[in-house]
């Protein structure tokens, strides 16, 4: 009987001396920034014609075919005039949902003489909305998806105008970072961060438990009843820490340099319930104090009431009357 105390006793003493050991790890791990060097702008290859654009994303197209797995409304969309135009916009939406989220606002910029790039955004826009795929995302598919449109769209038009929301607007902003040849960057409700209230500090750490721990896929909590049936159910979570460490890259390194598009253009809406408003103003005053000479902030009234996904019309509390009149007006100012 006491031999078997002495071991239980043993047991229970090595049990919490590893259970320390892994709290501790895990403590360490969640306060150690994630490296974000990688994150940088790599190569940089543009279409030098509209021939070069339109093989690059015929590619992209084929890439897209032989997965066999997309939404058909899914695939990366080009709305071209058949020639270079003297304007070109791409449009980036947000995660969960794909370039069907601009199906009523792209053909708008096409009417007003644009060339516009739709992409779609890795790992989204596949057929099955209750998908685990997004806990593949990394960071660096962020950085070299904006990269390689931006390359594209370079073939496609003269004046180049980079928008995205949400993560979108993160890819936005990264193209804001790096990319000299872009005219106009437009961040919309970017989403650094989860939840209006979470600070630049503890979504750091939250990023950190997101990228060590296992995924959990937010579907088991609750499905985005309200999405249109192209959006997906939910998020992963450890795509949603590859979205704040991307996110984080970009903020890190605007409080040391400047932006490189010739004018940024921040869009908040104070009724977001989705984000932290004031991380990309942050990012915005940080570009400024460090040179950018055209910027521009918009915010969305609050009494307008409008959800975070103030483009995709397919969303049931959506009110594009309100926020599509505005967009264009900030958007056609230059």
């Amino acid at each position: 009987m006491q031999k078997r105390r002495t071991r239980s006793s043993i047991f229970k003493v090595a049990l919490g001396a590893g259970t320390t050991l892994a709290l501790s790890w895990l403590v360490l791990k969640a306060f150690n920034p994630s490296s974000t060097d990688a994150l940088a702008s790599q190569s940089i290859d543009p279409a030098t014609d509209y021939e070069s654009a339109m093989a690059r994303f015929a590619h992209v197209q084929a890439l897209e075919e032989a997965k066999g797995t997309l939404n058909p409304v899914c695939y990366s969309k080009l709305l071209t005039h058949g020639h270079k135009t003297e304007r070109v916009i791409i449009l980036m939406h947000g995660m969960t949902n794909c370039p069907q989220q601009f199906v009523e606002l792209a053909p708008i910029f096409y009417e007003q003489g644009y060339n516009v790039l739709i992409p779609r955004m890795p790992h989204n826009g596949l057929a099955d909305p209750d998908t685990d795929d997004l806990r593949y995302l990394k960071a660096t598919e962020l950085r070299d998806s904006s990269n390689a449109m931006v390359d594209i769209a370079r073939g496609l038009g003269d004046h180049i105008t980079f928008l995205g929301l949400s993560v979108g607007g993160l890819m936005a902003a990264w193209v804001a970072q790096y990319r000299h040849d872009v005219n106009k960057a437009v961040i919309i409700a970017p989403s650094f961060t989860i939840g209006p209230r979470l600070g630049v500090g503890i979504s750091r750490v939250l990023m950190r438990l997101f990228l060590i721990l296992p995924n959990f896929m937010t579907q088991r909590l609750k499905p985005f009843k309200d999405g249109p049936d192209h959006n997906y159910l939910g998020f992963a979570t450890r795509g949603l820490g590859e979205m704040m460490r991307f996110g984080f890259s970009i903020f890190d390194t605007s409080q040391d340099t400047s932006a490189a598009a010739q004018s940024v253009l921040v869009i908040t809406n104070a009724a977001d319930a989705a984000v932290n408003n004031k991380i990309p103003l942050q990012v915005a005053k940080n570009w400024q104090t460090n040179g950018l000479k055209q910027l521009n902030n918009y915010e969305f009234d609050a009494k307008y009431k409008l959800i975070h996904d103030l483009i995709d019309p397919g969303q049931k509390q959506q009110n594009v009357a309100v926020s599509y009149p505005i967009l264009l007006d900030l958007l056609t100012r230059d």
